[in-house]
């Protein structure tokens, strides 16, 4: 706790940029007070200081999620799912809101001398609203669906299933990661790879590290649904009793 206590907020933050939720939660103004200790901040923000070590401790010791193929195909379909809610769902419910509320901070403050972050912001929320739907999608059809068709296959009499119904589902799946890697990919374009002009100030740095982050679980995620959740469950269709 005390070493934390004399790191400056900005290194805080460059260690996770993740911390930025926390630090909006207790209210602290990392964009004036960057260069300054947590125990200093403290002091001058009347912060509970134990209640914030303790939120930031919880961001900052939490394990990076190093993916195995290998491991997750070893994995059922439902302990897949559940494993693609715990590290990739949860996360972007929690960082979709905040990230976007901080880009039209940056943006209303700072579009005249950046104007591309208009476009930023625009493609953001346009994005942001398609994949939370996506997730809505996915929670309330998809996942349903698969682990309904996985526990029918270990049936010692399996029920006949309407597999076209089951490929349609996966189908508008695919045609949904295409697209919303299309909108993140313009983002990623016009932010120069998330890459903050060296005369930005620290809170658009920041911001701009917290959407590389966001970039890289998402494609993280993507690629596990694609290349593991999917073709396990055409898979398994392939021996449904119906299946032509």
């Amino acid at each position: 706790m005390e070493s934390l206590l004399q790191k400056s907020l900005f290194s805080i933050i460059e260690q996770s940029p993740a911390s930025i939720m926390v630090l909006e939660k207790f209210h602290v103004d990392y964009c004036h007070f960057s260069k300054k200790t947590l125990a200093e901040i403290c002091q001058i923000q009347q912060i509970p200081t134990f209640a914030l070590i303790k939120a930031l401790e919880e961001i900052l010791k939490a394990p990076t999620q190093q993916t195995n193929e290998h491991e997750l195909n070893a994995l059922s379909l439902s302990e897949l799912i559940a494993f693609i809610l715990q590290n990739y769902h949860a996360y972007l419910k929690n960082q979709l809101p905040a990230i976007l509320s901080q880009l039209e901070k940056i943006t209303k403050k700072h579009d005249g001398n950046f104007p591309f972050l208009l476009d930023v912001y625009f493609f953001f929320e346009l994005w942001k609203d398609e994949i939370t739907a996506h997730l809505i999608y996915e929670e309330s059809k998809l996942f349903p669906a698969i682990i309904a068709l996985e526990k029918n296959a270990y049936k010692a009499e399996q029920e006949s299933v309407n597999t076209a119904a089951y490929d349609q589902i996966l189908h508008i799946l695919e045609k949904e990661h295409e697209h919303s890697d299309d909108l993140i990919e313009k983002i990623k374009t016009l932010t120069n790879n998330f890459t903050a002009p060296p005369q930005s100030c620290k809170t658009l740095q920041l911001n701009f590290a917290l959407l590389k982050q966001l970039y890289q679980n998402l494609q993280e995620h993507l690629y596990i649904e694609n290349n593991v959740l999917l073709p396990k469950a055409k898979k398994l269709m392939l021996h449904m009793p119906n299946y032509n």
